[in-house]
């Protein structure tokens, strides 16, 4: 039996194809990632109860070979409600409690175990109780999901879902192309001037160590580029020590548009006599969802 959910009589979740979608409407299906199929199944099985965060990282993550975080369980929960959002859900669904874990409010109605839901097409039409609607949602095989959440209207007779596969895979490998260009003008660039004591790219001072930009960042907006660097240090545990230099460079300044993803590097390299790196220690974080790596 094919296990469809119906929330609150509105929005229609299919595991089958990772979809949520309106009842009344065909054409506002939204394709969520295996991870966060995952976690919705988790909190319907357990409503109205909460789901402890190691539960999620178990069922979710470690069952299936790959690696949890609080950052990705975040970022799931974060597109979901996203998503519920954009289907017209206006009042809270998923609950954070607190360092513990999430919860489906016992209120909301869910109901279960649907063969035949059919989407009204005519937005004029009175609803029909669901026992006498006679078209089915057709299933998509599982395949990989879509890179990013799908929020608008797809028609999978325009674009073929290979064709997406294939362009969100061709704009990830372009950006991490672009950004690594930049990182390694960046380190280039400081090779040859950072003996240079007028060079542009130095910011700031963190603690003992110089902190640099592989590319000029203007006069009003170094403070927020220290506070960013700063905060990648806290969260990467790197320590900073005499005689060391860091290198950061977050995409949002290297990018003249927003790309919906994150990705921030950060080398840290030691100095000779002449001020010359010699040993370089790099770190790269991406913020991307990308299939089953969320």
């Amino acid at each position: 039996m094919q296990m469809i959910y119906l929330i609150e009589n509105e929005i229609v979740f299919n595991p089958e194809d990772n979809s949520l979608s309106l009842l009344s409407d065909a054409e506002s299906k939204a394709v969520v990632s295996n991870p966060a199929r995952r976690i919705l199944l988790l909190l319907i099985e357990q409503h109205g109860i909460v789901v402890h965060r190691e539960t999620f990282f178990k069922k979710v993550w470690d069952d299936y070979g790959l690696t949890a975080s609080n950052n990705n369980l975040n970022h799931c929960i974060s597109k979901l409600r996203k998503v519920i959002s954009l289907l017209g859900y206006s009042d809270e669904f998923i609950v954070t409690v607190p360092k513990v874990g999430f919860f489906i409010r016992k209120e909301i109605a869910i109901e279960v175990n649907f063969e035949q839901i059919a989407i009204h097409k005519e937005s004029t039409e009175e609803h029909k109780p669901v026992s006498e609607i006679a078209e089915i949602m057709q299933p998509v095989k599982e395949g990989k999901p879509s890179a990013e959440i799908i929020a608008e209207p797809v028609h999978p007779e325009k674009v073929p879902h290979k064709q997406r596969r294939w362009e969100a895979k061709h704009t990830i490998f372009m950006s991490i192309l672009v950004m690594a260009a930049i990182i390694v003008l960046g380190i280039f660039i400081l090779y040859h001037e950072l003996s240079d004591p007028k060079a542009h790219l130095l910011i700031t001072k963190i603690g003992p160590c110089d902190l640099y930009s592989t590319a000029p960042v203007t006069p009003s907006r170094k403070d927020e580029f220290t506070r960013l660097a700063e905060i990648y240090l806290r969260k990467n545990n790197i320590s900073c020590k005499q005689g060391e230099i860091l290198i950061f460079q977050s995409e949002r300044f290297s990018l003249p548009i927003n790309t919906g993803s994150v990705r921030d590097f950060m080398t840290q390299c030691n100095t000779d006599d002449n001020h010359k790196m010699n040993i370089c220690i790099s770190y790269y974080t991406n913020d991307r969802t990308t299939h089953d790596k969320l």
